[in-house]
């Protein structure tokens, strides 16, 4: 049986299915990497302009679908490199509280939501007077003297 992402590849065109390959492999380069390659780059080698690649990511739903099911199958890949990196934050001398945080949230050990009560003391004016008078007294300040 057909997985959702072979279903909608086979909606695609030979050049659609292309673009989405060279689209996955441009997002594992950075801008200054020899091997990253424009939109420009990407259109060209698909046998499309630009404007058409533009128009299948953002308004062509098989693609987008196909695209977005494409980038989390790659996703998945990169699991067993995930782990080893959080393995080696939450094992070293000095384990990451940040990597600690997210295992946990992962682990559903933290679901308990936190909350704040704030509670404040509210004075009527004839409350903070009094407290006004007190305090001039106690200061040797009078309402004429500040």
């Amino acid at each position: 049986m057909a997985t959702r992402l072979e279903t909608l590849m086979d909606e695609l065109t030979e050049e659609q299915q292309e673009a989405i390959h060279l689209l996955l492999e441009q997002m594992e380069y950075s801008k200054k990497d020899e091997d990253y390659k424009s939109m420009d780059a990407i259109a060209e080698e698909v046998g499309t302009c630009r404007k058409t690649l533009y128009n299948w990511r953002t308004k062509n739903p098989v693609f987008m679908e196909a695209l977005g099911l494409a980038t989390q199958a790659r996703l998945q890949t990169l699991a067993p490199y995930a782990y080893g990196a959080m393995s080696k934050l939450l094992k070293g001398s000095q384990p990451s509280t940040k990597a600690l945080d997210l295992y946990f949230k992962q682990q559903g050990w933290t679901n308990a939501p936190q909350e704040i009560n704030i509670t404040t003391n509210s004075r009527d004016d004839a409350v903070l007077a009094e407290e006004i008078a007190r305090l001039a007294v106690q200061t040797g300040v009078g309402n004429n003297d500040a």
